[in-house]
């Protein structure tokens, strides 16, 4: 992956609490988002919730 303004191939993923910006699925289950952030300008240039299969599950 490469950041589309800096240029630069280098990440660290970042996990946002659910207490902040998670993405409620039901009354009581909720997902954290992750990013990939780029170390050399900051530039989140990816954001998901890790297995996205249970989403659908969660929903039906």
């Amino acid at each position: 992956m490469k950041c589309p303004y800096c240029g630069k191939e280098e990440f660290v993923t970042g996990k946002q609490g659910v207490a902040y910006a998670g993405i409620t699925v039901s009354l009581l289950k909720s997902k954290a988002v992750y990013h990939e952030i780029c170390v050399s300008c900051g530039t989140i240039v990816r954001s998901y919730v890790k297995n996205p299969e249970n989403l659908r599950k969660a929903h039906n």
